[in-house]
């Protein structure tokens, strides 16, 4: 049997190409900066306090269905800043609110994964189409600019855009819309098996665990680092849209 070969790869965010941090730390910093230098355990706790306040007064923008409130979504990011600056007793919340959204779309709080713009650049030059598919705020162009990689994308389906979340079929449908392509000849690289494996394998995309911990061992198809995509699209059958694709009941 003829493998169709790959045109586009599509690619999560969270844990796939950026490491998403304990916000305390960092939130600890951005509150120095504006007149309030408070202990880590009080930041931590400032942070726990925001979210339970955020968690009563605005409903989880995700139903059951997958469809998401996008309206819900910016309200719990806005009243997460504003009770954060509150319980710290910021005096001037208009610049600190400011800093903390610009937190967001800037890498000073997310951070690239050093194997990511390299394995970009050979994927890119090799020819392949290069998509996002990714459950993020809008603003997620523009933190893939900021970090140097935005050019690398010729697209990118994001949730909150959408109107829905991954696993929901409709991100992985808009994605090969925007590829133009077949979903035997698109390839999905992601870090959760239900949001990235199962949710592309919907709409028959083949997919790769990023497993950068090394807590789903046995499990196929699989990386612990991007560069070895090069590696595994190279392989004969090691990556045939028509195998199996779980050799192995383990998971992160």
């Amino acid at each position: 049997m003829m493998v169709v070969p790959y045109t586009t790869i599509l690619f999560d965010v969270g844990e796939t190409l950026m490491q998403v941090p304990r916000p305390a730390p960092i939130y600890r910093r951005i509150l120095a900066e504006h007149g309030r230098a408070l202990p880590l355990a009080e930041v931590e706790r400032i942070v726990e306090e925001s979210r339970r306040l955020v968690g009563e007064q605005v409903p989880q923008p995700v139903a059951e269905d997958l469809t998401l409130n996008r309206a819900a979504a910016a309200r719990r990011r806005e009243l997460h800043v504003t009770s954060i600056l509150d319980l710290a007793g910021v005096s001037d919340p208009r610049t600190a609110r400011e800093a903390f959204f610009a937190l967001y779309i800037g890498p000073r709080f997310f951070t690239l994964y050093p194997d990511v713009p390299e394995t970009l650049h050979q994927l890119q030059a090799t020819g392949y189409r290069l998509g996002i598919v990714s459950n993020w705020e809008p603003r997620l162009e523009l933190l893939c600019a900021a970090h140097g990689i935005g050019h690398y994308f010729d697209f990118a389906v994001v949730s909150e855009l959408e109107g829905y979340a991954k696993p929901h079929p409709h991100l992985y449908r808009r994605a090969l819309e925007a590829a133009g392509a077949r979903p035997d000849q698109v390839l999905h690289v992601g870090d959760k098996l239900r949001e990235d494996v199962d949710g592309a394998a919907q709409v028959g995309i083949r997919a790769i665990l990023v497993d950068r911990t090394g807590s789903a061992e046995g499990y196929k198809p699989r990386i612990t680092s991007l560069t070895e995509i090069v590696t595994l699209l190279e392989a004969d059958g090691d990556l045939d849209p028509m195998s199996s694709r779980r050799e192995s009941t383990q998971a992160p």
